[in-house]
C-alpha cells in the first residue's frame, strides 16, 4: 500500500517525465500521461477548472476535483522544463541517437498498453480500421511538414502556446515538434534556459505559458466529452496518432536507392547500442505503468 507521500512522489515523477517528453521533438507529454495511467485523471482535473471553482468550500473541493493531483503533476512538469531544458539540449546534440532510442522503446510499448486498456475492442471492425488509418496518416503528415521562419511577435508566441497545448492533451502529437514546424523551438528553448537571467525571457515564457494554459483548459473539455461519449473510437484514434509519430523519433531516413526496411537495418547495424536503449525504454515504461495509483 503506497502512502499519501508516496503517491505524491510518484505523481511528481510522472509529471517530470511528461515535462521531459515535451522538450524532446517527436515525443508527447500526453503519451506519457497515457502510458503511466494518469491520462483520464489529468483530463478530468483540467476539465474541472472553471469560474465555479470559487463557489462554496474551495478547500473541500480541492481534493474532490483532483486539484491536489493536478498541482503536484504540474509542479513535476514545470520542474523538468525549467531544470532539464539545457541538459536535454546537450543530450540531443551529443547523444541524440541514444536519447531517441530510449524514447522509441518508450513509445513502442505504449501502443500495446493503450490497446490493452480498451475493453472488448477489435481493430478489425471497419470503423476502427478507418479511424486508425486516418489518425496514422494525419500524425505522419504533421511530422513531415516543413518548418518556416515566422516573424516572432507577442501574438504569435501566444498562439504557439495555444497550439502547443494540444501536445499535452493528445498522445502522439509532439509539442516540441510542433514548435519546430512553427519555427519557434530553438527560440523558446533558449528563453526557458535563460528564464531568470533577463526580463525579456520572463516576458516571452510568460506569454507562451498563458497561451498554453488557455489552450489546455479549452481542449481538455473537448477531450473529456470524447472520452465520455466516444471512448473506444477516441482511444483508437490516439493509438493511430502515436503510431504515426514513430518514424520521426529515430533518425532513420530512407534514401532513393534503399527502402525504409533496408535503412533501418543499416541504422541498427551502425548503432547497435540503440537496441539497448530501446529495451531500456520498454522496461522503464513497464515499471512506471505498474505504479498506477488511485487518485
Amino acid at each position: 500500500m503506497i502512502s499519501k507521500l508516496g503517491d505524491s512522489i510518484i505523481i511528481f515523477l510522472k509529471g517530470m517525465l511528461m515535462g521531459i517528453a515535451d522538450l524532446v521533438p517527436g515525443i508527447s507529454g500526453g503519451t506519457i500521461a497515457f502510458i503511466t495511467g494518469i491520462y483520464e485523471d489529468f483530463i478530468e482535473a483540467l476539465n474541472n477548472i472553471n469560474l465555479k471553482i470559487f463557489d462554496g468550500d474551495l478547500i473541500n473541493q480541492f481534493t474532490k476535483k483532483k486539484f491536489d493531483f493536478l498541482l503536484i503533476l504540474i509542479s513535476g512538469i514545470l520542474f523538468s522544463i525549467l531544470s532539464f531544458s539545457k541538459i536535454l539540449t546537450y543530450l540531443l546534440v551529443n547523444f541524440n541517437i541514444e536519447l531517441r532510442s530510449f524514447f522509441f522503446g518508450l513509445i513502442l510499448v505504449s501502443i500495446v498498453i493503450l490497446y490493452r486498456s480498451i475493453d472488448k475492442i477489435r481493430l478489425i471492425q471497419v470503423q476502427y480500421i478507418f479511424l486508425l488509418i486516418f489518425s496514422i496518416i494525419f500524425s505522419f503528415m504533421i511530422f513531415n511538414m516543413s518548418s518556416f521562419e515566422p516573424k516572432i511577435t507577442i501574438v504569435y508566441i501566444f498562439m504557439c502556446g495555444v497550439i502547443c497545448s494540444l501536445a499535452m492533451i493528445l498522445p502522439g502529437i509532439s509539442g516540441a515538434y510542433i514548435l519546430i514546424i512553427l519555427g519557434t523551438y530553438e527560440f523558446l528553448i533558449n528563453k526557458i534556459s535563460n528564464l531568470f537571467l533577463d526580463i525579456d525571457s520572463i516576458k516571452i515564457v510568460g506569454i507562451f505559458g498563458f497561451g498554453f494554459v488557455i489552450g489546455i483548459i479549452f481542449f481538455s473539455k473537448f477531450i473529456k466529452y470524447l472520452l465520455l461519449n466516444f471512448k473506444k473510437p477516441t482511444f483508437v484514434t490516439l493509438i493511430g496518432l502515436i503510431i504515426g509519430s514513430l518514424p520521426k523519433i529515430l533518425p532513420i531516413e530512407p534514401s532513393y536507392d534503399s527502402s525504409f526496411f533496408e535503412s533501418s537495418v543499416e541504422f541498427f547495424s551502425q548503432n547497435p547500442l540503440s537496441i539497448f536503449f530501446i529495451l531500456t525504454g520498454i522496461i522503464f515504461v513497464s515499471f512506471f505503468y505498474k505504479l498506477e495509483i488511485k487518485i
